[in-house]
């Protein structure tokens, strides 16, 4: 009768705080799951819960605590692969781009066509000055999704700025462009592949359009900068 009770406890303590995670009242939502904690420290359901709240309070080294906790667990009945995208994301917050590839490579190595965890192992090496390989990884995004934007974006803008293939860069810069015409990011980009393209008047265009949409950037003021030294 005990275990039958105290299994109703948790149920509730979790239905409770699972609503207040989805309503993002993340401080309620942690207080009702470490009282959850204290009367079953090996459920992953509720050390997910608590690794989900640490993450939208932006705490991402609790998060990191909470979901490798998970990942020591054998048979837990949780998504493991959205755990590790998780944790790697904790991890990229942290600046651990090392540690995050790591988990990331185990992610593609089984489910192989996952674009998210494809996009942060690409955004890792490009951290880690691993170039080619960052291209590489965003061009097998684009190709497993032709409309995933930031990919295309991305794979332009380390092309261009590393002097690769600038025909390329550009078809991929356009192609996010014309599908997001008002996305800073985007702009700039395109404006980059145009500077190094020696088209300083197409660069000048575009370049302008994205600082007019995200006038604090400081990383389009400095493309602007390279623009005008020219």
């Amino acid at each position: 009768m005990a275990e039958v009770d105290l299994n109703k406890r948790i149920k509730d303590f979790l239905r409770d705080a699972i609503q207040r995670v989805d309503r993002k009242d993340y401080d309620r939502a942690l207080l009702t799951l470490r009282e959850a904690e204290e009367l079953d420290r090996e459920n992953p359901v509720i050390l997910y819960n608590i690794g989900i709240c640490y993450s939208g309070m932006e705490n991402h080294e609790e998060a990191a605590v909470y979901y490798k906790r998970i990942l020591a667990m054998s048979g837990a009945f949780i998504d493991i692969i959205e755990v590790r995208k998780l944790l790697s994301f904790s991890l990229i917050m942290m600046e651990k781009f090392e540690e995050a590839l790591t988990y990331l490579e185990q992610c593609v190595h089984i489910a192989r066509q996952d674009t998210t965890a494809l996009n942060m192992k690409g955004y890792c090496l490009e951290k880690k000055d691993r170039v080619d390989e960052a291209i590489g990884v965003y061009a097998e995004i684009v190709e497993i999704d032709p409309g995933n934007y930031n990919a295309c974006n991305s794979l332009a803008y380390l092309m261009a700025i590393h002097g690769k293939d600038l025909n390329r860069a550009h078809y991929y810069a356009k192609k996010a462009v014309d599908a997001r015409p008002e996305h800073p990011a985007y702009l700039d980009t395109l404006g980059m592949v145009y500077l190094k393209r020696k088209q300083p008047d197409m660069a000048k265009k575009y370049l302008k359009k994205a600082l007019a949409a995200a006038p604090d950037s400081k990383e389009i003021k400095k493309h602007i900068n390279e623009l005008l030294k020219i």
